[in-house]
């Protein structure tokens, strides 16, 4: 049997290996059956899994049917008695492929383990796991390529040690091209320990109003009102004032009603009274910071300003607390059967 099997393998006519040349396509064949047989077993392992394992095994459905193809064709080829120089060359290909494919997996897992660690990360209180899971995975993915790098080139015979010396040379010019960059770097580094603002905290910088969605390395990213996206540099962001709303206990809230002229001396002051009144009985505001007051005369109204803190720092919340209190402002108005005033002219005529 084996004979035979060495008959066929070696046959060839006109000087065509027609043996090699079928074995060759019976390999890269069963590298693409073994692919689909990889591909839907990481699917399914996808699918009935939970957590890490699924995820893992979604992201290394790509790769790892790319390695497989990969080392099809190469052992397709390496069994042709081919030119030395060919052969070289196809190493080379090969070995850069394989990098390439070593490096794509360990990415992959990198990003597997990142989306558990945030998932867990969600659960705690703390938002500081939060902000640090991104900028570990990106620094991970860096320290990787590098390695990466250096393990292709030592592997194709250049002097590593000797190009990161002769890097020693042109360092201070280098540092000079990079260092904002690198003074970025440590502006994420001073943003994380000092802590002036956290993910999903909602900021307002250089002119700049949203909520935080991403702290990279280099730059942290802004979700503004109006649902853009603004990519702020770490190092103008240490450079400026940040106004960190998230980090108010209360949302301070103004007001001004106007009533008609017509309002006397005593409803003004018996308005007054219970208008402070409604505020000191609402548990949702502030008392130690209420302010109701007849300021003056505006040319159609009596004004009346009211300055108060509601304890939310949840806007939509904000807004509720805010309509239910201007209702509650409209009938305490009604009920002492007063107007409110609305711009209007009087014409005097004498006779």
């Amino acid at each position: 049997m084996s004979n035979a099997l060495a008959e066929i393998y070696n046959y060839s006519t006109g000087g065509f290996p027609l043996g090699r040349i079928a074995a060759s396509i019976i390999i890269v064949l069963l590298a693409f059956a073994l692919k689909c047989v990889l591909s839907s077993i990481l699917k399914k392992t996808g699918k009935k899994k939970l957590g890490f394992i699924a995820a893992l095994a979604r992201d290394l459905i790509k790769p790892g049917s790319f390695l497989i193809i990969i080392v099809g064709i190469y052992v397709s080829l390496l069994i042709h008695s081919l030119p030395l120089s060919t052969v070289d060359w196809i190493k080379k290909v090969f070995l850069f492929l394989l990098t390439i494919n070593i490096l794509w997996l360990i990415m992959r897992t990198i990003d597997a383990v990142s989306e558990q660690m945030a998932d867990i990360a969600a659960d705690t209180e703390s938002r500081m796991d939060d902000q640090l899971i991104p900028i570990l995975r990106k620094l991970a993915k860096f320290i990787v390529v590098a390695i990466g790098i250096i393990f292709y080139m030592q592997s194709n015979g250049y002097p590593v040690s000797g190009i990161i010396a002769g890097m020693g040379i042109g360092g201070l010019a280098m540092a000079l091209a990079a260092q904002d960059s690198i003074s970025g770097i440590f502006a994420s580094v001073v943003i994380f320990l000092d802590r002036p603002f956290m993910v999903e905290d909602y900021i307002e910088v250089n002119g700049v109003t949203g909520t935080v969605e991403e702290i990279g390395i280099r730059s942290t990213r802004i979700r503004t009102p109006e649902k853009t996206l603004v990519t702020i540099p770490n190092k103008e962001i240490m450079d400026s004032n940040v106004n960190n709303y998230s980090k108010r206990p209360m949302r301070r809230t103004t007001s001004t009603i106007g009533v008609t002229y017509d309002t006397t001396p005593d409803k003004m002051e018996k308005l007054l009274i219970q208008l402070r009144q409604m505020l000191r009985d609402d548990e949702s505001i502030d008392n130690d910071n209420i302010f109701v007051n007849f300021t003056g005369f505006g040319d159609s109204s009596l004004d009346i300003d009211m300055k108060y803190f509601i304890l939310t720092t949840d806007y939509n919340v904000w807004l509720n607390k805010r309509e239910a209190l201007n209702l509650n402002i409209m009938r305490i108005v009604y009920g002492l059967e007063l107007d409110f005033a609305f711009p209007s002219t009087t014409v005097y005529l004498e006779k």
